[in-house]
């Protein structure tokens, strides 16, 4: 473990760190909420929605700070090319999806706080809690302040995350279409839809009389046959089977849930190609056919 830390690049130990901080702030921010559910005595015999507006009302958004701060690193992190072992788009969308939830907390505390500071108490009877006018006051500015700065954190972040995830998926595919010298691996060439460049026409010349030789008449014309269709070219250089499994690959399967396994099947077939094993590469890229 020290010593993958060590050869790790720095975004890649950046990234782990903020995906520490931000599981330390999913276990403060459920520690806060029981506090705050708890922080009254007798609230348990409360009925439910009670309880429950008393614990939006005693819970404060700052213990929700260390995972705004694990998001915000990650979201830098993944922004300077981390890729976690190739795990960066799964983990991206993970951490984007707990932010959304974040903000629908962040809601919830406002409109609680909201309905508390307007009705001035919570429960009935003799498990009334009642509240003073500046309590009421001061503790939905800073209910209603701090939730609308985390909001918008959480929004900006989350939704980059979620867009370094296909950026991160295309960056990937692109690279392994070289080799580790930075070159085009021949294998692994990308396919052009454009046709063939056609040939250059031949020109014709005509054949002109010498100077001071008068010209015979004229041959009878030759009637013409029926003109033929043309025949498209055809292509000097035809497709590979693992060139065939390439674009089979960029249309269906770049994407799929399945793309890990596509991927070991190129690499198969090429190798097959590589060593001469015609059959077992079409029957690999068979497989990859129906896929």
């Amino acid at each position: 473990m020290i010593e993958r830390a060590r050869t790790a690049s720095f975004a890649d130990a950046l990234a782990a760190a903020a995906l520490g901080l931000v599981a330390a702030g999913l276990v403060v921010t459920g520690d806060g909420l029981v506090s705050a559910a708890k922080q009254t005595p007798g609230s348990s015999a409360m009925d439910w929605n009670d309880r429950l507006l008393l614990g939006l009302w005693s819970f404060r958004l700052e213990h929700t700070l260390w995972f705004t701060l694990g998001l915000v690193l990650l979201w830098l992190a993944l922004a300077w090319g981390a890729t976690l072992e190739g795990r960066a788009p799964e983990l991206a969308r993970v951490v984007g999806g707990v932010a959304v939830g974040f903000v629908l907390l962040a809601a919830a505390v406002v409109i609680g706080s909201t309905i508390v500071a307007i009705s001035g108490s919570i429960g009935g009877g003799v498990l009334e809690v009642v509240y003073t006018r500046d309590q009421r006051i001061f503790t939905w500015l800073l209910q209603a302040s701090t939730a609308a700065a985390l909001i918008v954190t959480w929004l900006l972040a989350g939704t980059r995350l979620g867009e370094r995830a296909p950026l991160a998926t295309t960056d990937g595919a692109a690279d392994r279409l070289t080799d580790d010298d930075g070159e085009v691996d021949p294998d692994l060439v990308e396919l052009s839809d454009a046709p063939p460049t056609p040939p250059a026409p031949v020109p014709l010349h005509r054949n002109e009389p010498e100077p001071g030789i008068e010209p015979g008449p004229a041959p009878p014309p030759v009637p013409r046959a029926a003109p033929l269709t043309p025949r498209a070219p055809a292509d000097p250089n035809p497709a590979t089977t693992s060139a065939t499994a390439q674009r089979v690959f960029q249309e269906r399967l770049a994407y799929s849930p399945k793309r890990d396994e596509a991927r070991r099947l190129l690499d198969e077939i090429a190798r097959a190609e590589r060593e001469g094993r015609d059959d077992d590469a079409a029957a690999l890229a068979a497989q990859l056919e129906v896929m």
